[in-house]
């Protein structure tokens, strides 16, 4: 890393190179049965220089490509934006500290075999004739920052993650559920992962009728991911310097029900998207972004928040787009580590009971899908559950709902579980109680 930077620094104004080592050990399962042990390493490199006030970027994942790697860079400024930032000098070593566990890392195969036959069994026990596909997944990271003004910060962080796939075919269709619990942590996730499956498939046993109308509308954790992108686009800084976010000129203002806080919290290693330093090398905080119902704050990265004349809130993180994770091609934006809401007053039960005619949402097909930059959301109900008299009494189907986030956050909020689940979707991730809504226009398609 040094050598790069020496030599960036020949011909850029600024530089920073990143650096990540990941070594990832799945063990995979299909069919219920054991398919493949696998050892998965990575070293990858990425390189921002400014060169008279462009940015140009690279990346390699050749360990001895740094000559080629400044070469790209360099050129690749010639037609890059404005820089639009500094570089920060802060130097950070935090090693092997709170967001990594030596349990996880230390997890041997046959642990990691034993869990994912304990997820299939758990299954499998109650649904003997489901399409089981099961990965357990420990990973090691470590992730070094240097630039031309002296910064200098790494950190290793642990992972320990567990996917589950569960197809049910029917008679007259299939219900399906794609679930994946990360946590930095070893935990019994995974296992709480699959009685969860079994509590959802139970209310699949038979379809149940819905008209569409207004009812109430509850958003399980699981199916937050598709409030969650609009969300995401309202508090996005680089939108908030453009003006493009519904929220640019609300600061201060109350733009959802009191009862609502919400905050990105990267410091607490429950989540699945804590850091101590973002990939800009800037120090994560928790931020509040509404208190109460009022907007208190945005996520900014190093760009997004010099056009504003502000300081990076430690979320520039190498997200390439708003549907795909981590990436070290892409540049740092302003992305969420872990968006949080802060639980509500009664147990899912009671919130399920409280409810005379609705429906549960669990699972999405279209998030994401609506005008994003004014808070809309559209989507088809890919697994939900109807509501009647405070009971659960089957499954729908050819189902959607729509609204607008805010709005609905506004006026339209119920009540919301004392539990809260941490959830790791394509979208991004969170952790959220089960949430509902009054009065929501639901579609029967």
């Amino acid at each position: 890393m040094e050598r790069i930077l020496e030599l960036a620094k020949k011909k850029a104004d600024q530089a920073e190179v990143f650096r990540i080592e990941k070594r990832s050990e799945p063990a995979c399962f299909f069919g219920g049965k054991l398919t493949a042990l696998e050892t998965e390493e990575m070293l990858a490199t990425g390189l921002r220089v400014v060169v008279n006030g462009k940015l140009g970027f690279s990346s390699t994942t050749h360990p001895d490509e740094g000559e080629s790697l400044v070469l790209r860079a360099l050129e690749s400024a010639e037609f890059g934006p404005n820089a639009d930032l500094e570089f920060p000098s802060a130097v950070r070593h935090f090693g092997a500290g709170k967001f990594y566990d030596p349990a996880v890392i230390d997890l041997s195969s046959e642990k990691q075999i034993e869990i994912g036959e304990e997820m299939i069994e758990i299954v499998q026990s109650s649904f003997p004739d489901v399409n089981l596909e099961v990965e357990v997944t420990k990973e090691a990271q470590r992730v070094s920052i240097m630039n031309s003004h002296g910064g200098d910060v790494s950190y290793e962080r642990s992972l320990f993650q567990a996917f589950l796939n569960v197809l049910w075919i029917l008679e007259s269709d299939r219900a399906e559920l794609e679930h994946t619990y990360t946590s930095i942590k070893l935990t019994n996730g995974p296992q709480q992962m699959a009685h969860d499956a079994v509590w959802r498939f139970n209310h699949c046993r038979r379809v149940a009728p819905i008209e569409t109308k207004k009812m109430t509308v509850i958003f399980t954790s699981l199916g937050f991911r598709g409030l969650f992108v609009p969300l995401f686009y309202g508090f996005n800084g680089d939108l908030v310097a453009r003006k493009l976010s519904l929220l640019s000129d609300k600061l201060n203002q109350h733009i959802v029900d009191p009862r609502i806080v919400l905050a990105d919290d990267p410091t607490n290693e429950r989540y699945p998207g804590s850091c101590p330093v973002d990939d800009e090398g800037v120090l994560t905080n928790k931020n509040i972004l509404i208190d109460k119902g009022i907007l208190k704050s945005f996520i900014f990265d190093l760009r997004s928040s010099h056009r504003l004349g502000l300081k990076s809130s430690g979320n520039g993180f190498k997200k390439s787009s708003l549907y795909t994770g981590f990436s070290v091609d892409a540049q740092p934006n302003p992305t969420p580590s872990t968006f949080v809401i802060e639980p509500g007053t009664i147990s899912r039960d009671e919130l399920i009971a409280s409810v005379k005619e609705g429906i549960i949402v669990d699972d999405t097909m279209g998030a994401g899908q609506g005008n994003n930059l004014n808070g809309e959301f559209s989507m088809n109900v890919a697994l939900g559950y109807k509501i009647e008299n405070g009971q659960i009494v089957g499954r729908v189907k050819d189902v959607m709902v729509a609204g607008n986030v805010f709005e609905i956050f506004q006026h339209n909020l119920r009540n919301m579980t004392q539990e809260t689940w941490p959830e790791d979707t394509l979208f991004g991730r969170y952790c959220v109680p089960w949430i509902a809504f009054d009065d929501m226009p639901v579609s029967a398609t």
